[in-house]
């Protein structure tokens, strides 16, 4: 019997998997492998370095076909946005050579199921509707834009990503009208979407962990706190400065050698502003292993307020048994109760979540085991890749 064949457009390569984005691809994209898809992998490519990793690891594709990505033409290229209806997101990531490339493979090859990441691959499969197309949103972006108008002080800012939420809004409403299915990561995004887009046909397929590689770690517990995840990523960004200025002194007044420790590649200038003159708080910067950071921290914060999806970062520090003080933002789509997962609704409230488990290790003993437990039991690999294979099957066989 013939192996089904998978068209999967990217605009960023899957790997090495340094982010959330890059982990739900490469385990998409392993897992369908894994069940005897033939992939054909076609992506934009920003660093020659990441291609030569890519092809060293053969484990998520079958066929590779890179595409250069110009950052200066891609500028010029979001102009275009202001005159079509397009977000300017997507008019980013648009390349007229990877449109032939893509042109060439659909005429060339007749493919079971095409599939990508997120709405800016749509414009690439805008014309062919009679296809079996399935587009990862993943995110609700639109719903992550509402809540940066709220988060923002200016006018102008207001004004200027109140602009972007309309386009991006119409964007996946019109996605979801003219591509066969589409997947969310949690419930809520669903929920989201479905309010606006009525002809919709979304599912819910989650994220899961390397539960063998984020292990429990048997090591000595420092009054550490840590928060984890891409820096260059403005929520993430915004959500360090926020926890480290408004936080993380009220820990210091009960709990003197505190420490926050903030680990992620590509920390944002305003993020070491805004810290520089707070004691006990370490930038990291980007790290080979976060495990090796985060295995004698007693708790990891995810102080997220700009959110869509579920948070990986969570994910992981649940997997490894490090309790977990997030937001009700944070929260959304992981489904963990609160004596496993603690959300905090103020910063005051925030600071005594944190507090009451640096001083109480048999609370964070307790919620250590039922966290893992929970991530085990919720969130296998093995059950995203079932997931993947049912809508697969369902796009095919309708």
């Amino acid at each position: 019997m013939d192996k089904k064949k998978i068209l999967y457009l990217s605009t960023r390569l899957p790997f090495p998997v340094i982010g959330g984005d890059k982990l739900r691809m490469f385990n998409i994209l392993k897992q369908l492998k894994k069940q005897g898809y033939e992939i054909t992998l076609v992506s934009l490519v920003t660093a020659d370095d990441d291609l030569d990793a890519c092809y060293s690891n053969k484990e998520f594709f079958d066929k590779l076909v890179p595409v250069k990505f110009n950052k200066k033409l891609a500028y010029l290229n979001a102009v275009r946005a202001v005159l079509n209806d397009r977000p300017f997101i997507v008019e980013y990531f648009y390349s007229r050579d990877m449109q032939k490339v893509v042109d060439r493979l659909i005429a060339e090859n007749d493919y079971d199921v095409i599939t990508g990441y997120m709405i800016r691959i749509a414009p690439y499969l805008e014309k062919y509707k009679d296809k079996n197309i399935i587009i990862d949103f993943v995110d609700a972006v639109s719903m992550m834009y509402e809540r940066r108008i709220k988060n923002v002080g200016s006018i102008f800012d207001k004004l200027k990503i109140g602009v972007e939420y309309l386009k991006v809004k119409n964007y996946e409403r019109k996605c979801a009208r003219i591509f066969k299915m589409q997947t969310v990561i949690s419930q809520a995004d669903k929920d989201y979407i479905e309010q606006f887009a009525k002809d919709s046909n979304i599912k819910i397929i989650g994220n899961g962990v390397d539960t063998e590689y984020y292990k429990p770690i048997d090591c000595p517990k420092k009054n550490k706190i840590c928060f984890v995840g891409s820096m260059q990523y403005i929520p993430n960004s915004e959500a360090a400065i926020y926890f480290a200025t408004r936080v993380f002194p009220l820990i210091k007044k009960e709990i003197p050698d505190a420490e926050f420790v903030i680990i992620g590649a590509n920390p944002r200038k305003d993020l070491f502003d805004a810290v520089k003159d707070i004691d006990g708080i370490e930038i990291t910067g980007k790290v080979d292993d976060v495990r090796e950071y985060m295995k004698d921290c007693k708790v990891s914060v995810c102080p997220v307020k700009i959110a869509g999806g579920i948070q990986n970062k969570i994910l992981e520090a649940m997997s490894i048994g490090i309790p977990v003080v997030t937001t009700p933002e944070g929260a959304e789509g992981i489904g963990a109760s609160e004596d496993i997962l603690s959300v905090a609704n103020s910063d005051e409230e925030y600071a005594q979540g944190v507090i009451k488990l640096i001083k109480n290790d048999n609370i964070c003993k307790e919620i250590n085991i039922k966290s893992r437990k929970f991530i085990t039991e919720k969130f296998s690999w093995y059950k995203f890749a079932v997931d993947w294979d049912k809508v697969i099957k369902e796009v095919c066989f309708e």
